[in-house]
């Protein structure tokens, strides 16, 4: 049980319920986060249906779990009391095969109750069977005038069993989970940013990002730079990941055949350039300094030293996509320098430190964080340039308008 002063309750409760059940990777680092079906009303003979029709013993337990620690006087008068979805775990490194981890989430808005219900499928027989060890319940309760307490009930604690990735151990649960759930109750704010991943099919994400992980993890060994390999190879793989989904995502939209051409500007070491090119668009990188790995590539990957000036002469009118990882003092220019390059050029930049056109970037207000406020200035200058820009978390791709 974790309690709380009483706060903006019970709507606190079931938004801090819904960062749960949609974004699990914001507690579980071993996930890349969840899909969730559409919700719909069920009642007891639709859960018998549901769930494992052939297995009333277990059926039975799981019924006494939705309706213990009820009083008379808070009997349902609903028809269908629950609200049913089933969300499917997408992990961040597949160690499931074919199989997937799903589980149905009852909510019950009466009782503030929500429940978790890992299955597995039988798609040859058309039938689930319910982990009846990994069953567990959270509850609102209501201790005093002005306090709250969240309580994880488990259905049977013996032979709980933990995979490390969707299902984690059972104290982990009371150790991390529940004080993420009782400080996302009691706040008054949404988060500044959207959820990472709200603008791309994260099951898409995910598989691409495990086979690219896989294709270039080699690049860690004869990394020759004084950098971390292992932050830069993963990172730039993760960006990658992310570009490459969103642009086949436009194809579709667009129905375009051609893979988009890119230009980086500020490209650093180069493997971003590297990763694109190799996974066939065409494009290169431009930086100030030159650097070892460079030579590493090979000449399919196109990279050029030169230093970079907002100007007539750095315009790309061929260029599809002008990208700002990490690009410092380039970062506002960049939606400029695409505006100016042609009216179908977009951009995408991940800001890392804070430049405006003139230098150090100076805050401006501070009801926000200071990475929120500067994502805001880049947002608007794409906006006064003529895009739609569009966060997702610290990224911004943006649109023409």
């Amino acid at each position: 049980m974790k309690e709380h002063g009483c706060k903006r309750l019970p709507e606190g409760f079931w938004s801090a319920v819904e960062v749960w059940v949609k974004k699990p990777h914001v507690v579980n680092k071993r996930l890349c986060g969840a899909t969730e079906t559409e919700s719909r009303d069920v009642d007891i003979e639709d859960l018998r249906i549901l769930l494992d029709k052939n297995n009333e013993e277990s059926l039975q337990d799981v019924f006494l779990l939705l309706c213990s620690g009820v009083s008379p006087s808070n009997t349902h008068q609903k028809d269908k009391p629950w609200s049913s979805t089933v969300r499917t775990f997408i992990p961040k490194v597949n160690c499931y095969g074919a199989k997937q981890q799903k589980e149905v989430v009852l909510k019950d808005s009466d009782r503030q109750h929500v429940t978790f219900l890992p299955f597995e499928e039988d798609a040859a027989a058309g039938r689930v069977s319910l982990k009846k060890c990994n069953i567990y319940q959270i509850r609102l309760c209501s201790p005093g005038s002005e306090r709250w307490a969240l309580e994880l009930h488990v259905l049977t604690s013996d032979g709980w069993f933990s995979d490390g990735v969707a299902y984690p151990k059972l104290p982990w649960l009371s150790s991390d989970l529940l004080p993420k759930l009782v400080r996302w109750a009691a706040e008054s704010k949404s988060s500044e940013f959207k959820s990472t991943l709200s603008l791309l099919p994260v099951e898409k994400y995910s598989l691409m990002y495990q086979q690219l992980k896989e294709k270039y993890k080699s690049m860690v060994k004869v990394w020759p730079e004084v950098t971390d390999p292992e932050k830069f190879v993963f990172e730039d793989v993760a960006i990658a990941t992310y570009l490459l989904v969103l642009w086949a995502e436009e194809r579709a939209v667009e129905s375009l055949s051609a893979p988009q051409s890119f230009v980086d500007l500020g490209c650093g070491n180069g493997l971003l350039v590297h990763i694109l090119t190799n996974e066939g668009h065409p494009g290169k990188g431009i930086d100030v300094r030159r650097r070892r790995i460079w030579d590493m590539y090979g000449p399919q990957t196109v990279l050029e030293e030169k230093a970079i000036t907002p100007s007539e002469s750095f315009l790309f009118p061929g260029t599809d996509w002008l990208i700002g990882n990490h690009s410092d003092e380039l970062t506002p220019w960049i939606p400029v320098i695409a505006a100016r390059s042609s009216y179908s050029c977009r951009f995408f930049v991940l800001p890392c430190c804070f430049f405006d056109f003139y230098g150090k970037y100076q805050r401006r207000q501070c009801k926000k964080s200071q990475y929120k406020e500067y994502i805001d200035f880049i947002a608007e200058v794409g906006q006064v340039c003529g895009f739609n820009t569009e966060e997702d978390c610290l990224r911004i791709p943006s649109t023409k308008r």
